[in-house]
């Protein structure tokens, strides 16, 4: 069976749009594996004792801790992800993780809290043509911002 260049590219291009689109982030895990069953149904009503312990862009996220931190990463990096590490919350509650680009909202992730001390991130997939200025932003359940984080793609 014979396929032709330009066949093939057209399903290439279909693919990464198809990606961009439907499959651009990925989210959350607790902090400690018997967290999730403690989660609370109730989604609670007052944000102000959340407290960000660290949050930070980076490579990867292994074993619930963020590897390759940094502001400036490759354009050809395939993703990028948002750690974030919460102390004080209330189980239950949620976070949101807002990414732009060049100003213009590209994701918004909604991560649920499962418990007072909670490691959750998300992810972005990332494209070489997409290089310029990034910001993740993280906002309360209430909606206020809680950390902006500026980043770059060279």
């Amino acid at each position: 069976m014979k396929v032709r260049i330009p066949v093939v590219m057209a399903m290439i291009v279909s693919l990464i749009t198809w990606l961009h689109f439907a499959g651009p982030v990925w989210s959350q895990e607790a902090a400690q594996p018997a967290a999730a069953a403690q989660t609370s149904a109730a989604q609670p009503s007052d944000s102000s004792d959340i407290h960000l312990a660290e949050a930070v862009v980076c490579q990867d996220v292994v074993n619930r801790a963020p590897v390759g931190s940094g502001d400036v990463f490759a354009k050809e990096i395939p993703k990028v992800y948002c750690f974030t590490h919460v102390i004080n919350a209330t189980p239950g509650t949620q976070l949101t993780h807002n990414w732009y680009y060049q100003g213009t909202l590209k994701a918004s992730v909604k991560l649920k809290v499962g418990s007072s001390d909670f490691r959750t991130w998300s992810s972005k997939t990332m494209m070489p043509q997409w290089a310029g200025e990034w910001m993740v932003e993280i906002l309360s359940a209430d909606g206020k911002p809680m950390e902006s984080i500026i980043f770059s793609l060279k």
